[in-house]
Order: C-alpha cells, then sequence, then structure tokens
C-alpha cells in the first residue's frame, strides 16, 4: 500500500457525495486546558489584594487615620500622600486588567469550544488590555517618583516618531493582523497551511501567529510575512488513500467487490468519519500495471490522517479476506536508475 498523505483530484460530484452520505457528527470537544500552579497563586494573591483595597475603601475610617484613607480611595478629591495615592491607582488598574482579561479569556475559550469563531478578535481586544495597564502603571509609578507626566505626554509625539522610523517591520506586523482578523482569512483553532506548513492556528498576536503541527512542533511567523495560504477548516474535507492492486487481479472483481460491500459498519467504529467511504476506481496505471485504487472517506480536516489510517487498515482487512492480491509501491528500475 501507499504511504503517507495522498494528493489526489476528485470531482465535485464525489464531495457532493460525500456530504450526502454524512450521518454522524464526531465528538471533538477539547478537553478543559489544565491552570498553571504559577497563574492559580497569581489569582489567589490578586484577590485577597482585592479583597483588602475594597475593605479599606469601605471601612477603612474605622480604623485607619482619614488622611491614609483619603489618599487609597481613588474617587476621593483630596490625595494627602501622593504616594499612597499613586499605590492605589496602581492596585486598582492591575486588578481591573486582570479582571477584564480573565472574562475576555473565558468567552474566547467558551466561543473556541462551541467554535462560533470571532476568537482572533477578542484574544487580540486581551492583548490590547494588558498593555494598555501595562503604560498607566508606567506613568503612575513616575509620577509617585515626581516626573512631570504632562511634560513627558507632550514630548510622546515626537518620540513616538522617532521610535516609529526605526520599528517599521512592528508596525507593519500589527497592520498585518489588524487586516488578518478584520478579514477573516483565518481564526483561532483553524487548520491552515502557510509555506508548506500545516497546521493549527494557536494565537493571533500583535506581532505574530504561532501554528502547531501535528507532533506539537510550534510555527511562529511574523503576520506581515504570512502571504499566500491555504484555509483547510472553512468546509467539510476528505481522506484519500490510494491502494495498489496486483496487475494480474481482476480490476472487475475488485470493483463489483467495493460496491457491494456495506462499509457503513466503519461509521460505528470510527465516529470521526462522516458518512459511508466511497470507492471512486482507478487513478493510475504504473509502467509494472499496477493499479492503484481510490478511496475517500469525509472528514474534518483535523481528522483526516485518522481516517485515511482506518481506510488502509478496513480496506485491506476486506481485500485479504475476499483473496484479493495486492500490488508493489516500488519503482521500476528504470525509474530508480534514471533518477540516479
Amino acid at each position: 500500500m501507499s504511504e503517507g498523505h495522498v494528493q489526489v483530484k476528485i470531482s465535485k460530484e464525489d464531495m457532493e457525495k460525500l456530504h450526502n452520505s454524512a450521518n454522524k457528527e464526531p465528538n471533538n470537544k477539547p478537553g478543559k486546558p489544565k491552570i498553571k500552579t504559577s497563574t492559580l497563586v497569581i489569582r489567589i494573591i490578586l484577590a485577597v489584594v482585592a479583597v483588602a483595597y475594597i475593605v479599606v475603601l469601605l471601612l477603612g475610617r474605622l480604623f485607619m487615620p482619614t488622611d491614609i484613607v483619603d489618599s487609597v480611595n481613588p474617587f476621593s478629591g483630596t490625595a494627602p500622600n501622593p504616594v499612597i495615592r499613586a499605590a492605589s491607582l496602581i492596585i486598582l488598574t492591575i486588578c481591573v486588567s486582570y479582571l477584564l482579561r480573565f472574562i475576555i479569556d473565558k468567552i474566547a475559550a467558551k466561543r473556541a469550544e462551541e467554535k462560533k469563531g470571532g476568537v482572533a478578535l477578542i484574544e487580540l481586544l486581551g492583548n490590547l488590555v494588558k498593555y494598555v495597564s501595562y503604560i498607566i502603571v508606567l506613568f503612575l509609578i513616575l509620577g509617585a517618583l515626581g516626573v512631570n507626566t504632562t511634560e513627558l505626554l507632550a514630548g510622546l509625539g515626537i518620540l513616538t516618531l522617532i521610535i516609529g522610523l526605526g520599528m517599521t517591520s512592528l508596525i507593519e506586523d500589527i497592520v498585518a493582523g489588524v487586516f488578518i482578523i478584520a478579514e477573516k482569512l483565518f481564526d483561532v483553532g483553524d487548520i491552515i497551511v502557510v509555506d508548506g506548513f500545516r497546521g493549527t492556528v494557536i494565537s493571533i498576536g500583535i506581532r505574530s501567529t504561532k501554528i502547531a503541527d501535528i507532533g506539537n512542533d510550534v510555527l511562529t511567523v511574523r503576520n506581515s510575512a504570512i502571504g499566500s495560504l491555504v484555509n483547510l477548516t472553512d468546509r467539510q474535507s476528505a481522506a484519500a488513500i490510494t491502494i495498489p492492486l496486483a496487475p494480474q487481479e481482476s480490476i472487475e472483481r475488485v470493483e463489483e467487490l467495493c460496491k457491494s460491500t456495506d462499509m457503513t459498519y466503519m461509521n460505528a467504529k470510527y465516529p470521526r468519519l462522516i458518512g459511508e467511504p466511497l470507492y471512486l476506481g482507478i487513478c493510475e496505471i504504473t509502467k509494472k500495471g499496477v493499479q492503484n485504487l481510490l478511496i475517500v472517506g469525509g472528514c474534518k480536516e483535523e481528522d483526516k490522517f485518522e481516517i485515511e489510517r482506518a481506510l488502509f487498515l478496513e480496506y485491506k482487512l476486506l481485500f485479504e479476506k475476499n483473496g484479493i492480491q495486492l500490488g508493489s509501491t516500488d519503482y521500476d528500475e528504470d525509474e530508480v536508475e534514471a533518477a540516479e
């Protein structure tokens, strides 16, 4: 039998047969990701700080000096201690930012689980909240250290221009990322092919996109470097295999067997198979007379390799049971010598 992934031409009519024979949806819901210990510790610390902050705001006047409470309260018109006020604003900014990002992550995870799309846009919003909070905290710290942030903001325009001239590639990546999301070229969870690399999109960041293949190798590519790509997730896919038939074997006998055998049992055995496999006939005849038979089965793109293996196994068992001889996939001697 031929090995590896087979690329063959399948007609539109054959693909419609696969769609029409679909009778089961595979159960392919991902499990809930485990929370890292470091993330859990950060959440606990932030929760404790947030509770303490709220207690000080609501009940601080009962056990703390008024000037300290006024400094902690960001809504108070006076701030007797600017350092405490800055620290209070920093805590408030971090807590609000983390809460927003937590909510955004939950929404993104829910939409990814339900395969509704828009995950990339939601994650980009989360990244935006994170970086904006970093900038706010930085200015609050500078203000607490006595830096005139108003003059700093006034000079920020010139500084931005200078930095922008030296970071053209970064700006290109950001703009390309925005267009990827706006035009819905692909989303988190989609299976795409970029420069021959086939994998699942695991994240779309401000500057780069990460794609993981079936071996969990991750390709990180700049957004602006993504030129032509193939999105394989938009519609139902098909697993295609070729099985070599011995030259002396009767093709009429094989076709009669393939067309008369009920292969619907495979749907119960392989839940990710969509519909009944289709035998499409001979797709190639080698110089040795080996006849390659084409068989396809409907599936989702992420299940293609699994269904290919299933088709190889079941049709191999079917042919062995009925005494049908398979051919060799070896090259002709002339072809080997020409290649050398």
